[in-house]
Order: C-alpha cells, then structure tokens, then sequence
C-alpha cells in the first residue's frame, strides 16, 4: 500500500467526519462480519482500518484489550473520542508495529479492497496471529457499482469507480500470502436505493470512497456541474420495474465478500 498510503489516509481523514452518517454499507457488512467472529476468550483482539470506531462496543466485549489501527489520523482521532481501545496506532495493514503472535483474532471492515497488494496483509495477519486465530475480513469486490460504471461509459465520461478484485483473485491473494491459515470466503450482493447518481456520489464523498486507485483515473478532476450530474443521471441505468428499493430513484450494487481465517 505504501505508493498510495498518502493519498488513501488523506483521503479518508476529510471522510472522518461524515463517516459514520453515511455508512449504511459498512454497518451491513459490519454486523454481518461480527456473527462470525468464534465465540471463544480471547486476550487481544485487533480492529484493522478501525474508521471512527463505531464497531467498538461490540469487539470491545469479545476480547480483554482491544487494539485500533487504521492508516488515516483522521479516523484514529474520532476513534479515540469512544475510548474503548488500549491502543490506537497509525499504520498501514501491511507493516503493523506489533509483536509476532501477539494477537488471538483480527476483525477488519471494508478496508482491505484499499489495499493495492492484498496478499502482504494476508502475510502480516499471519505472523501476528497467535496458533489458532481468527481473521474475520469484509472487502468489497468486482462488480462493485456497476451500475455507476455503466453511467460513465453511456455518458463518454471518464470512469471514477475503482475496479476491485474478483473473489477467486482474492481469495487466492489471501492464501498465497498467508498458506499457514486456513481461509473461506463467501460473497453476497447488496442493492442500496438513492434518490439520484448526486445523493450517491456525495454519499461516496462523505465515506472517502469516491477515492480512485487506478493511476490513470482523473480523480484530481472535480466532479461538480449541472451538466455532469445530468448527463450521468440520464444514462444512469434505471432499476428493474419490480424492484422496490428504489421506485422513483436509482439503485446502486455492492459486491461484498466475507473472508475467514484460520491460523493452523
């Protein structure tokens, strides 16, 4: 992650604020992912990519000492206002400033889709996870916002929607960097409605997840105008006359996976 870490951590720390309003997909997957976690004591439990920490109370009564890390100050800096974990350390999920088996779980959120080389954060999970521990990891996946693509190309406008790894890509990433863990991975599709593409985009905005990795994006271009808006919003792809999330707006898709890992 280090070339883009700047870039991502910046990102996500003008996102701080408006994080947690807006995190409707992150809440799913969240709760989702904590039905996961064994049901067994453990000592130390790590938040990976922590965010403002609105998982907390729950991972705080699933270990005795809880760690928070995540890449962005931003996000450490709400994170710390709950006070719910021992430590709070700025680092990328790649090179984590803590002991070898020093850890009995890791619980990571929608981060790790931001990290360009999955496989070397399959491969620190797996030194810091203590014989027998648990990874429980969320990401998002290919297809991610397809739809929001498709307005892009109909509308001959530069394509600001980052292309996520396919499950089968991730899933091996994870096993090529960490073969002493046994891991499983299952997908799900959720559909969420917005009244139009400008309430979607603004509400990628307030996520931080409007960031673009692809070198090549023209993400230092604003996105504002009328005429932008409009001619997205006509070539918006409509939902399905039966769908009734969305019955006078739009529809965006989310590809999720569910990753678990095992430490033999």
């Amino acid at each position: 992650m280090a070339g883009h870490a700047p870039a991502i951590a910046a990102h996500f720390g003008k996102a701080s604020q408006s994080y947690e309003s807006a995190a409707r997909l992150q809440r799913h997957s969240g709760y989702a992912a904590l039905k996961l976690l064994k049901p067994v004591p453990r000592n130390q439990l790590l938040d990976l990519g922590c965010g403002p920490a609105w998982l907390h109370p729950e991972l705080a009564s699933q270990c005795q000492t809880l760690l928070a890390a995540d890449l962005s100050a931003g996000m450490l800096q709400q994170a710390r206002q709950l006070g719910l974990a021992s430590q709070y350390l700025q680092a990328d999920a790649a090179a984590l400033p803590l002991p070898a088996r020093s850890l009995d779980a890791v619980f990571s959120n929608l981060m790790l889709q931001w990290c360009p080389r999955p496989a070397e954060v399959a491969s620190e999970l797996q030194r810091l996870l203590r014989p027998g521990g648990q990874a429980v990891i969320t990401s998002l996946l290919h297809g991610t916002l397809a739809e929001l693509r498709q307005a892009f190309l109909a509308a001959g406008l530069p394509v600001h929607v980052n292309a996520f790894l396919s499950a089968d890509v991730l899933l091996s990433a994870m096993q090529q960097g960490a073969p002493a863990m046994q891991w499983q991975l299952r997908t799900e599709s959720v559909q969420l409605p917005y009244p139009d593409v400008l309430a979607l985009a603004r509400e990628l905005k307030s996520l931080g997840a409007n960031y673009v990795l692809a070198a090549d994006a023209e993400s230092g271009r604003g996105l504002t105008g009328r005429r932008y808006w409009q001619q997205l919003q006509q070539a918006y792809p409509c939902p399905e006359t039966a769908n009734r999330a969305a019955p006078n707006g739009i529809v965006a898709s989310y590809q999720l996976a569910y990753l678990v890992g095992v430490k033999a």
